[in-house]
């Protein structure tokens, strides 16, 4: 009977503790898929910038079809945990740019994260 009262104000602490323990798992659980993400969506935005950049080097150049081939690039890399997803071309005449722009998937409440990525590459020249 001693025991039970020396302890009785030390009820339910291991249930606020493990309650606090496994917020804090989930937080952080959360925020690496967040980085994961993050990570993910730049290495598909960047390889469609580059695939974008790989139609538009060819004569003529054809700047919208470069922006339109990034773009479905994207869509079937990822689906849709790339929301939100831009790409746009533009030429001096001799280097072709393509910047791919997304929002990453959000794990995280109130978090967007955006993405942008450019490629580059020279015009070819055919000479006969």
């Amino acid at each position: 009977m001693a025991i039970s009262k020396e302890f009785r104000g030390e009820r339910g602490d291991d249930n606020v503790a493990a309650i606090i323990l496994i917020s804090a798992l989930i937080v952080v659980a959360l925020a690496v898929f967040q980085v994961v993400a993050v990570f993910l969506g730049r290495a598909v935005a960047l390889e469609a910038a580059r695939d974008g950049v790989a139609a538009a080097r060819i004569p003529p150049v054809d700047l919208p079809a470069a922006a339109a081939r990034a773009e479905n690039y994207t869509g079937r890399a990822t689906g849709t945990w790339l929301d939100a997803v831009g790409a746009r071309a533009s030429s001096d005449g001799r280097i072709v740019w393509v910047t791919v722009t997304a929002h990453a998937a959000s794990f995280i409440p109130f978090v967007t994260v955006t993405i942008s990525q450019t490629a580059s590459g020279p015009v070819e020249r055919i000479q006969p």
